[in-house]
């Protein structure tokens, strides 16, 4: 494959979100979705989704939530979304959703996965995870973590007489 051909990441992920926007004409935002949003808060959530652990960083440590808000920045339906969505994370009735405790997020982010998929929440927290997953595992320092060589044959294959 030449440089030419290769697709970027980032690109590849715009397309899969602008496709699943096409084809999914009817979701209605609600309301505008686009003003800013609380970056932090961004932060937190992908952190809840991929959090640190003795091998690997959390996302936020990577930089996933920056790749997020970049894709977000091409896409308006995205950018809406995540406005949206971290609008309603930052309203479920305490402190916005950054300063919440560990547990509490845990448990919001649990009733998101759960909620109906055709409303702010659930659809938020789906394409937000499927992007965040794809840029977290791409990144280098997430793969240390697993045990696998780069090459299925570090050692080349063996004679077929052997």
């Amino acid at each position: 494959m030449t440089a030419n051909s290769t697709i970027h990441r980032r690109a590849l992920l715009s397309g899969a979100l602008w496709a699943f926007f096409a084809r999914n004409p009817a979701f209605a935002f609600g309301q505008d979705g686009t003003g800013d949003y609380d970056f932090a808060t961004l932060q937190a959530f992908v952190d809840v989704l991929l959090p640190a652990d003795a091998l690997s960083p959390g996302a936020s440590a990577i930089g996933v939530a920056d790749e997020v808000s970049a894709i977000a920045q091409a896409m308006m339906p995205f950018h809406q979304l995540i406005s949206l969505g971290v609008g309603w994370l930052n309203n479920t009735g305490g402190p916005p959703f950054h300063k919440l405790t560990q547990e509490q997020q845990i448990r919001v982010v649990d009733w998101m996965s759960r909620a109906d998929f055709n409303q702010i929440p659930r659809r938020f927290y789906y394409l937000v995870r499927l992007s965040a997953v794809e840029i977290y595992y791409a990144h280098p320092d997430a793969q240390a973590g697993f045990a696998l060589n780069t090459a299925p044959q570090p050692q080349g294959y063996p004679p077929p007489w052997v």
